[in-house]
């Protein structure tokens, strides 16, 4: 079968070849039921070969394949071997006394069906010279001396005329409702692929919205599940259609209430803004808006929900009010910090001019020394803060982020550490952006030795970088964890604000040093703590094809 042909003629043939092997069948069967009964006066070897011819045929083309064949070429044949077939049956069943001359109406009606208009006139035309041929040929016969003298009567000519102007109109008559036919199979066929396009397109983009979206019938059961909906819940479509609503988004939606708001002006019920606790065990902000779902005679069949993951929308939020928090006390507090940094000057400069002019006394040198040591900590403490608040203009340019990383694992790696402790390098290609290095160095080093100070007795330090996956502007993630003491539930939102500390001696400038450099570069910092299993602080920046 070539490509180009349509399926249905490959169907129909099929079909003409179990039609023409039964047929086949009860024309044997009545014609011997006639002989036997009398009523067949004729020689029975030669109707029962024509018949069995027209079953062999059938037989072969069943189980015979016509992969690779002309399927319109095979249909002409077998129309033509059909008229054949039926005029052997008839010439050996008496020509024009035949009782099997309506075999004839069969064939124009196969040409019509399966070739249309053209196809049964063919057949028409065909069988009609060969019925005259039968009937006109045994007098020819007779003239010849090959068989018995026999007259023509007008009754069979008439009969011949008949039968053959019946053939003709049948032709014309089927073939036209065949053409209607087939061109309605045409026309619905277009309508199935056109339906089937659009059922493929709808899905296509019911499932590629970013959106989650969930359609419930009035029972309150989900019958449909996008994709978007699967990443949202983590749920499978599968697994989830079927349920009720309360089943995966809980009670903290009342549909009942969505139902009568989206009956409303605007047909939008309220935004409900819920904690949806998936089966993994991790708790996600989801948004979910409803509408009304309607069929298209405009009867309401349910609602469609549309849910939306608001977690980047919340740590959004989160770091907004993070960042006017710490610009409020940045300015505030350098304001304070040169306030401070004055007097302590001063203060320093008056102890050791009163200490040269007083007798030497030990446990006075003892308490100025005490005195000088906290004061040039706390003026440490202060021009650190100023190197926070108040930063030097950045000077940018192309570095590989893999050598810096190294250079400050290795600095780590000459101090003191802990004799349990290991340092896990995590990163080997090249990660090209354009930073200031020197502020970023400082960063991750202050990230390394808050790591290193939450596990004192060992642990493993993870220092790596990558180029993130994705769509979108190419971005670089470095990462610093630890498997120390971990960052309490309470503690982990002010982490960045100058000045909050969880260790005794610390002074919490590190944190939000690290927080400020980053925003400097256009980046952002996130971190993931549990207490008693380690914290890792993740750094966002642009890659250097990105950075501006």
């Amino acid at each position: 079968m070539s490509a180009d042909e349509p399926q249905p003629l490959r169907t129909s043939l099929r079909g003409l070849s179990w039609a023409r092997l039964i047929t086949a069948g009860m024309v044997l069967i009545a014609g011997t039921l006639l002989r036997y009964a009398g009523s067949f006066p004729f020689h029975l070897l030669p109707f029962v070969l024509a018949a069995s011819a027209a079953g062999l045929v059938s037989c072969f083309l069943l189980i015979g394949s016509v992969r690779g064949a002309n399927l319109r070429r095979l249909a002409w044949m077998q129309v033509c071997l059909d008229v054949a077939l039926v005029t052997g049956i008839i010439a050996a069943s008496g020509g024009s006394d035949s009782v099997f001359s309506f075999l004839y109406v069969l064939t124009v009606l196969e040409g019509c069906f399966l070739l249309g208009r053209r196809g049964g006139l063919v057949a028409a035309s065909l069988a009609g010279l060969l019925y005259v041929d039968v009937v006109l040929g045994r007098h020819i016969l007779t003239l010849l001396g090959l068989a018995e003298p026999r007259q023509p009567t007008a009754l069979e000519v008439l009969t011949v005329l008949l039968n053959a102007a019946v053939l003709f109109a049948i032709a014309l008559l089927a073939g036209s409702l065949a053409e209607r036919y087939h061109l309605a199979q045409r026309s619905l066929e277009d309508q199935r692929k056109d339906y089937s396009d659009l059922q493929a397109f709808r899905d296509l983009i019911f499932q590629s919205v970013g959106s989650g979206l969930i359609a419930v019938n009035p029972d309150g059961r989900i019958t449909a599940f996008n994709r978007a909906a699967e990443s949202i819940t983590g749920v499978a479509e599968k697994e989830a259609l079927g349920q009720p609503w309360e089943a995966l988004f809980g009670r903290e939606v009342d549909l009942k209430e969505a139902r009568e708001g989206v009956e409303g002006p605007g047909g939008q019920s309220r935004r409900y803004e819920i904690r949806l606790q998936r089966r993994d065990g991790y708790e996600v902000p989801v948004g979910v808006s409803f509408w009304s779902l309607r069929s298209g005679d405009g009867e309401t069949v349910g609602l469609i929900g549309v849910c939306q993951d608001l977690s980047s929308i919340k740590r959004m939020e989160q770091r907004v009010r993070q960042a006017d928090r710490l610009a409020t006390i940045g300015r505030l507090s350098a304001n304070m910090a040169h306030e401070i940094r004055n007097p302590l000057a001063s203060l320093s400069g008056a102890i050791e001019a009163l200490v040269r002019e007083l007798p030497a006394d030990p446990s006075r040198e003892r308490l100025v020394e005490i005195v000088l040591r906290e004061s040039e900590r706390l003026n440490r403490i202060i021009r650190d803060f100023l190197e926070y608040a108040r930063p030097a203009p950045m000077a940018t340019h192309a570095v590989d982020l893999a050598d810096l990383l190294e250079e400050v694992v290795l600095l780590i790696e000459h101090r003191s550490l802990p004799a349990e402790l290991k340092v896990v390098r995590e990163y080997g290609e090249k990660l090209l952006a354009r930073v200031d290095p020197q502020q970023l160095r400082q960063a991750i080093w202050n990230l390394c030795i808050n790591a290193v100070q939450a596990m004192p007795e060992g642990g493993e330090l993870r220092v790596g970088g990558r180029v993130m996956p994705g769509g979108g502007p190419p971005h670089l993630q470095l990462w610093v964890s630890d498997t120390g003491l971990g960052i309490g539930e309470n503690d982990l939102p002010h982490i960045f604000e100058p000045f909050f500390s969880t260790k005794a001696e610390g002074s919490g400038i590190g944190p939000a040093l690290v927080y400020r450099v980053l925003q400097d570069h256009g980046g952002q910092v996130e971190v993931r703590s549990q207490p008693g299993a380690g914290t890792s602080f993740m750094l966002i920046l642009p890659s250097a094809d990105a950075a501006v």
